[in-house]
């Protein structure tokens, strides 16, 4: 894994996803994958396969306020 380019697209397919009612945590980046392959979201898909953690931990809080997460 390495830092992967954080796109307007990803963004826009890992906002989707997250405001889902499947996703509990947006941390839990397999179960992401899960639901972004599900929804056909290719680019999501190879996103969290090929970014290393604070890559993804950096597009979660351009959608999210993870400070909030109970």
């Amino acid at each position: 894994m390495a830092r992967a380019p954080i796109t307007d697209a990803v963004l826009e397919q890992l906002r989707e996803v997250v405001e889902s009612e499947h996703i509990e945590d947006p941390i839990a980046r397999y179960d992401v994958q899960a639901v972004a392959f599900d929804r056909g979201h290719d680019e999501l898909v190879e996103f969290v396969a090929s970014a290393d953690a604070s890559t993804y931990y950096e597009a979660v809080l351009k959608v999210t306020d993870v400070s909030s997460r109970s």
